[in-house]
């Protein structure tokens, strides 16, 4: 059973026929239908319930929250905002999603997560990736293009992290081959705007004598090996 129950919740019945003489508002979920449902802590849902009172179907939930600041109040307004469908209580199918940073997700859910096909806008940056997702990470083919500098990955993705594929320069060229924690790693090729083509690998680069290599602290995300280029003698076609 969902947790719709709940006294402190105003329910409001959007598929009355007219005439009815079922009262529309309610404080439980009463029967299978569409409703609004407004919770205790302001957030609400609006869609439609099956008979177990667990939401399916299309659907809209809004994250509500305080304004914030010292003039705040209590006043709440949107965090957060889903539209899209629903399977047996969770996010399961094509829906869109902002998150409270601005950031958008656009695609298909399975389960609550971002799993299929779909486009994540990062607000903050103006990057964009399309492309398959798996468990809430990248996963599969994708495009992330870096709204800096509008340069472009393109290639196969896994946990997250491109892993093969190329990283096309705005105007000066690109580069195929391996990747590592988001950088070139392992066997690669240039290629330039004039024609010219450099082969070679991107290797781990020899410490400086005397310096010390610093090791991730224990439980901090593997960090990118310092790399430099191999590159064996400049072609052209």
């Amino acid at each position: 059973m969902g947790d719709e129950e709940a006294p402190q919740c105003k329910v409001e019945y959007l598929d009355l026929p007219e005439g009815s003489e079922e009262p529309a508002e309610t404080n439980w979920i009463k029967r299978a239908g569409k409703c609004k449902v407004t919770y205790p802590n302001g957030c609400i849902f609006e869609g439609t319930f099956d008979v177990e009172k667990i939401k399916q179907g299309q659907g809209t939930y809004i994250w509500m929250g305080p304004i914030g600041g010292e003039d705040g109040g209590d006043e709440l307004v949107e965090k957060a905002r889903y539209e899209g469908n629903y399977k047996n209580g969770l996010k399961d199918g094509f829906g869109k999603m902002i998150y409270p940073s601005g950031d958008v997700y656009e695609g298909m859910w399975v389960e609550n997560k971002m799993c299929g096909e779909g486009t994540y806008t990062y607000k903050a940056t103006g990057d964009i990736y399309s492309g398959s997702w798996e468990n809430d990470k990248k996963s599969g083919a994708g495009r992330y293009e870096f709204g800096k500098d509008m340069s472009i990955f393109n290639g196969t993705w896994k946990e997250g992290q491109i892993t093969s594929g190329s990283w096309e320069f705005q105007g000066a060229g690109k580069y195929d081959g391996e990747f590592k924690l988001g950088r070139p790693f392992g066997q690669g090729t240039f290629s330039f705007p004039s024609g010219l083509k450099q082969a070679g690998s991107y290797d781990v680069a020899k410490p400086v004598e005397g310096e010390e290599v610093e090791e991730p602290a224990e439980g901090e995300p593997e960090k990118p090996p310092n790399v430099t280029w191999n590159g064996k003698s400049i072609v052209s076609f």
